[in-house]
């Protein structure tokens, strides 16, 4: 799954799910009004991203737009992003500067063995939501 905060006048702005080809993307505000809201409701929200996120994938989403990554707010600043449902378990990762959050199972292999090492080598990350240091660009 792929999730973003389309920049708007709201603090947080605005969840968006995006396409697993980054090509389009739809608001959810009726699920999550923002990735803290979603991340804060992870249980019960999850199984309607993840409908809107196969919708998105496969192209039948009625409510699509092209996604621009230009239009949301960065994720990370200098750190990895990462968000854990529940503690100890990466749900959502972000690279330095990215507006995109991932499933972790969607990074490369290389990539998400490097990220898990980082967050077993920092037992302090208890979540909801934490930046990892140290980081690999």
């Amino acid at each position: 799954m792929k999730l973003a905060s389309l920049d708007t006048a709201r603090p947080g702005g605005t969840l968006l799910v995006v396409s697993a080809d980054l090509s389009l993307c739809q608001t959810v505000g009726g699920i999550a009004a923002t990735l803290a809201q979603a991340l804060a409701d992870w249980d019960r929200v999850v199984p309607q991203l993840g409908e809107v996120y196969a919708a998105l994938s496969a192209g039948h989403a009625r409510h699509a737009r092209p996604f621009t990554a230009r239009e949301c707010l960065p994720l990370a600043d200098e750190a990895w992003w990462v968000a854990f449902h529940p503690p100890g378990t990466p749900c959502l990762v972000a690279a330095p500067g990215d507006c995109i959050a991932m499933s972790p199972e969607t990074l490369p292999a290389e990539l998400r063995e490097w990220l898990e090492a980082e967050i077993r080598a920092q037992p302090c990350l208890a979540g909801p939501v934490a930046l990892v240091t140290g980081c690999r660009t």
